[in-house]
């Protein structure tokens, strides 16, 4: 492009510098002059044109360059709108749905709150008819009441004479088992520990009418030199019937001055002649403690102890050998007569267990078996039950009820005292009052016809978490399964047959009782 600017201006100076050219030659000259200018007008052109197609070349590169992030700018603007759009309709209808919810809470409200309206007047009306009706019933429960007390015998109420009898005998007892604890330090015989009143008599609900008598249990443990060892057996159904005591001797060496003895275990038989036999030569058979001879000897050292008793002047103390107890007959100085059952047994550790001397339904018992009793805890659940209940309570007075529509029928009194036991756990105590005494009579009668039914009737000491904290049981009376006393039942249909009978029998001796007093 340079070289043809150069050339133009050569021939643009041309005229000036040879004036002696010629006229043709001139011509010649102009007309090349003409064309060149036509072909630097065309190259100028031409030049243009190439570089207007090179701008256009550079401009579409340049396109070409930035296209892919125009399509990710243009990709990112559609979602970008595409957000705005969502997000705008979903404001929308977030606020049609609050709206619409707090349209509908708000008529919710209105509509609980005149439900509630509704019922509380409702409640109200029906506060009022019972209310109506409770006095209406508390004027009828008055009405029956007394005249249940006009018509029940008077053997049925509280006898509050028994109640100190007993405490009067027990404490005599206590006096004599003191006095035989201290006879026996110097012997090998079993050491009576203390006593504990249980049974009808002393708990409160044995009927007038039947011999009064005041039944303790005398705990005992080995003398020195000795060891008392409960075997319970554990593969039977609690309590366990055929439990027995072994005497095993323990060794002494080493304390024979204060214990005053020799060694059993560990002295020639030569040196024990001058020693009073042990336990196991006297009151045992073979092993096992016998519960025959224990009750002998028990007999005979009340008798001492009697005579060591300054009352013992002005009173009697008649003592009867029974097979597996003893029976006192206590004459006052004013000629009042008290029979007094003790019993023997041995405490299952820290608890209220023991294996006794009583007697079970079994027809043979060997002297040596001691079973298990629940006694001293039925005793303790019923002084726990007495320190919670009012002055008026009648629960006593309902067992007292139980014993008398009973008799000649094959319930135990033992199955309505399990009863009531479970519905003094279920039942709250105030509920338990004069006024509501025809009501829980017919709960304890209600609740064995319901177990009749089911042919199941459960222990109340074993299995049973109702059982209050205060009574100590063992460890397998908590875990295990509650025995069926209703068992018998479950086994034989007849007898059965015979339960259901007799229930309802009973139902109408108490309504007879009710309205004729016998």
């Amino acid at each position: 492009m340079a070289l043809a600017f150069d050339l133009v201006l050569f021939m643009e100076a041309l005229p000036c510098v040879g004036d002696e050219l010629n006229e043709e030659t001139l011509k010649r000259m102009q007309q090349r002059a003409e064309f060149l200018r036509e072909k630097m007008t065309e190259l100028l052109q031409e030049v243009e044109q190439r570089e207007r197609y090179h701008s256009r070349m550079g401009m579409q590169a340049l396109l070409f360059a930035v296209l892919p992030f125009w399509k990710f700018v243009t990709v990112l603007c559609v979602f970008g709108l595409l957000f705005w759009f969502v997000w705008k309709r979903q404001k929308e209808f977030h606020g049609v749905q609050v709206s619409r919810d707090e349209e509908s809470s708000s008529s919710e409200e209105e509509q609980a709150k005149e439900l509630e309206q509704v019922q509380y007047e409702e409640e109200e009306i029906e506060d009022q008819q019972e209310q109506g009706q409770y006095e209406e019933e508390e004027i009828e429960d008055q009405q029956e009441q007394g005249q249940y007390e006009e018509v029940l015998p008077e053997s049925f109420w509280p006898n509050q004479h028994l109640k100190k009898h007993g405490e009067d005998i027990l404490r005599m007892v206590n006096v004599l088992i003191n006095i035989g604890h201290i006879v026996v330090l110097d012997t090998f015989f079993p050491i009576p520990e203390r006593s504990f009143m249980m049974g009808s008599t002393y708990e409160g609900w044995s009927l007038l009418e039947e011999e009064t008598v005041f039944c303790l249990l005398v705990s005992m443990k080995p003398p020195r030199g000795h060891i008392f060892f409960l075997e319970v057996d554990t593969t039977q159904e609690l309590p366990v019937k055929n439990s027995c005591i072994r005497v095993q001797l323990k060794c002494t060496c080493g304390r024979e001055q204060n214990l005053k003895m020799l060694c059993f275990l560990h002295t020639s038989a030569d040196e024990l002649k001058d020693q009073q036999p042990s336990l196991l030569d006297t009151l045992c058979t073979g092993p096992y403690l016998d519960v025959e001879k224990t009750a002998s000897w028990f007999m005979s050292l009340f008798q001492k102890c009697w005579k060591c008793l300054p009352q013992s002047a002005v009173s009697r103390l008649n003592v009867m050998l029974l097979k597996r107890s003893c029976r006192l007959q206590f004459i006052d100085m004013l000629q009042r007569k008290f029979l007094i059952e003790i019993k023997f047994g041995v405490q299952q550790g820290n608890t209220d267990i023991f294996l006794s001397s009583e007697e079970t339904e079994a027809a043979y018992m060997p002297s040596t078996t001691w079973p298990q009793t629940c006694a001293v805890a039925e005793a303790k659940f019923f002084k726990h039950i007495a320190a919670r209940a009012g002055e008026d309570s009648f629960h006593l007075e309902c067992l007292k009820v139980c014993s008398y529509i009973l008799r000649g029928y094959n319930f135990s009194i033992y199955e309505l005292k399990t009863v009531l036991m479970h519905l003094l756990t279920k039942i709250p105590m105030e509920s338990w009052n004069r006024r509501y005494f025809v009501l829980r009579m017919n709960d304890i009668l209600r609740y064995l016809r319901c177990c009749l039914e089911e042919k199941r009737l459960d222990h109340f000491f074993i299995g049973n978490e109702a059982v209050p904290k205060e009574i100590i049981l063992p460890w397998g009376f908590r875990v295990s399964r509650p025995p069926n006393l209703f068992q018998h039942l479950a086994q034989h249909p007849d007898k059965h047959k015979q339960a259901l009978y007799e229930m309802r029998e009973l139902q109408n001796r108490f309504t007879t009782l009710l309205t004729t007093g016998k």
